[in-house]
């Protein structure tokens, strides 16, 4: 390999490298996001299904009342 090209493929790694960070960044949000909206709805559903199901975990925790 000669000198010269060594410029390049290191611009080229420095662009992949923050599209990687940048991708895993969101992806990680994302899964945060959901991971957020998921719980919540569980813990503190009044829907009867949802709600008995839960129910022990929801008084387990003693940071949600339920009743």
């Amino acid at each position: 390999m000669r000198k010269d090209h060594i410029p390049i493929h290191a611009k080229k790694h420095v662009k992949l490298a923050l599209t990687l960070n940048v991708s895993v960044l969101s992806k990680a949000v994302i899964i945060l996001t959901i991971l957020a909206i998921s719980l919540y709805a569980i813990l503190f559903s009044t829907y009867p299904a949802v709600h008995d199901y839960f129910h022990e975990l929801r008084h387990s925790l003693m940071v949600i009342p339920c009743h």
